[in-house]
């Protein structure tokens, strides 16, 4: 059995049309036909039935017990595919965040104890929203991940970096900078300066306005928190950050906790997908930014 022809029926099934999945596919239309055809002899049964007054077509009661085994084996064929190249892979790809990564670098010190490590380590950055969806799909070996709340998914080996509070972010001078603490009620009217729909942060902030009936607007969003710091010291607006957004160069800057009513953490966990394993370079050392 060609591996292509079943593509091409699930393709078939979800777009209806032999000229598209010839399309989608780079082939022509009769080499989906011979790919039906050839399955047809494969299972000795029609798969499809032809409506040529409509130009359409339908599954048989076999073609949809086929359709229904192909969508759980494509899938894992593919996870197959992807864990072989992973498997015989010089390095393991990893994700960081950049705000993690950042975060390492400045406070951890087996993070550059253990840098001949990253010599097997092909790096991803982006938000932890991205990575998140990467590991998923099988394609990263391991990821740090932020998240709102613990980690549980049984795709994945999970462990727990630490946890962060979100602080909101003030201007030097603002009205608010002498408060203990603030409550969202306090800066609904606030020019907010937020991280995109990459980063966990808008998921904080969209938590804490669905409570107010989205009574504030983010004024900017952005995925460059060089470029909101510098927005705030312009005191063009405030932000909600955690606290290891914030180094030893923000002194200009003014963290101020969230009441305790409304306190929210980040958590930087590790994730590595269950059937993975890593180079023992890599694996020693996460064990020692771990411990």
């Amino acid at each position: 059995m060609n591996l292509k022809d079943l593509y091409y029926f699930y393709d078939l099934s979800n777009l209806q049309s032999f000229t598209e999945v010839a399309r989608k596919n780079g082939v022509s239309q009769p080499s989906i036909s011979y790919a039906i055809k050839r399955l047809e002899k494969e299972f000795h049964c029609q798969l499809l039935v032809h409506d040529p007054s409509h130009r359409t077509f339908k599954l048989t009661p076999q073609g949809d017990i086929l359709l229904r085994h192909v969508k759980k084996a494509l899938p894992e064929i593919q996870g197959a595919q992807k864990e072989i190249l992973r498997s015989i892979s010089p390095y393991d790809t990893i994700g960081f965040p950049p705000l993690i990564i950042d975060y390492l670098v400045r406070k951890e010190p087996a993070f550059i104890e253990n840098v001949s490590a990253l010599r097997n380590i092909h790096p991803i950055q982006e938000g932890s929203i991205e990575l998140l969806d990467l590991l998923s799909k099988g394609e990263l070996d391991a990821s740090f991940i932020g998240s709102l709340e613990p980690i549980i998914d049984k795709r994945f080996s999970v462990k727990t970096l630490m946890t962060s509070d979100l602080y909101y972010i003030l201007p030097s001078g603002h009205s608010l900078a002498d408060k203990e603490a603030i409550a969202f009620s306090d800066v609904l009217n606030e020019n907010f300066i937020i991280l995109d729909e990459h980063f966990v942060h808008l998921k904080a902030f969209q938590h804490l306005n669905n409570q107010y009936h989205h009574a504030a607007t983010p004024f900017f969003q952005t995925d460059d928190i060089n470029l909101l710091k510098q927005l705030l010291r312009k005191k063009i607006g405030i932000s909600l950050l955690s606290e290891i957004a914030i180094t030893k160069e923000d002194k200009d800057l003014i963290s101020i906790p969230m009441v305790k009513e409304e306190r929210m953490s980040l958590y930087v966990s590790l994730l590595t997908l269950k059937e993975t394993n890593l180079h023992p370079e890599v694996e020693n050392f996460f064990q020692e930014l771990l411990n």
